[in-house]
């Protein structure tokens, strides 16, 4: 039985059947191989908040509460089209919401859990909405505006993001030093995240330390999961049963 499993950038969406069947696949799958499930972000394309509930994302609830109900601990960290999304979907969901940035405990060892987002600083851009989106008082504000208001504008980001494809990939790649520094102030030597769609391994050694970083990945073809358990550590196993 492995002991977690690690997912983000599903970007679901009721127009994308192709990932909501692999969703649908990768639930079947943990229901009988995980001790825990941690979604870092960007788990729905986009979320004006929870009043956008429907069938759709009411069967995207029941879906993580049938792995719930089988024992399954269920963790959920904002991202940048998400950070809406509230505690009714989570109690609809049954998941519990973690804070940015979250550390938890594997085979005795720290691991810092983020979206990831917070590090491509080179893309100034984003970073000024990052800022914006989470102020602790923006949501707030945010929901205060009818739902249609929001569903606009949210449909605006899904337009600009798809613009973000043009952005030299050094724009939008994760800036070693940032991530570094912030590892060090957490005082952890491993790192897993999403957002930058570039599954894998990599090592980076800082101030005479050797620091892990394990980047997730999306779910537009043939997705990873990172898997741990004691005796294997850290691996990525392909979702199969598509």
């Amino acid at each position: 039985m492995i002991d977690a499993v690690f997912i983000s950038d599903l970007h679901l969406h009721p127009d994308d059947a192709a990932i909501t069947k692999r969703f649908n696949n990768f639930i079947n799958w943990a229901g009988e191989n995980t001790k825990s499930v941690y979604i870092l972000g960007d788990f729905f394309h986009v979320w004006a908040g929870d009043d956008a509930l429907d069938d759709w994302s009411r069967t995207i609830a029941q879906q993580l509460a049938k792995l719930a109900a089988k024992g399954v601990a269920l963790y959920y960290m904002h991202g940048n089209r998400d950070f809406l999304l509230g505690p009714q979907f989570a109690q609809l969901a049954r998941i519990k919401i973690l804070v940015e940035p979250t550390v938890i405990t594997l085979g005795g060892e720290k691991i810092l859990l983020m979206h990831g987002d917070r590090y491509c600083t080179n893309d100034k851009g984003h970073q000024w909405l990052r800022r914006l989106t989470r102020n602790r008082f923006f949501p707030k504000l945010f929901l205060l505006l009818p739902f249609k208001v929001r569903a606009k504008l949210v449909y605006k980001v899904r337009e600009h993001s798809a613009s973000h494809r043009s952005k030299p990939a050094s724009q939008l790649a994760v800036v070693p030093s940032s991530m570094l520094t912030h590892m060090e102030q957490m005082k952890v030597k491993t790192l897993i995240h999403g957002h930058t769609h570039q599954p894998g391994l990599s090592i980076h050694q800082h101030q005479g330390e050797s620091y892990r970083q394990y980047v997730l990945s999306d779910w537009d073809d043939n997705p990873l999961l990172m898997c741990y358990d004691d005796s294997n550590g850290f691996e990525f196993e392909r979702l199969l049963g598509e």
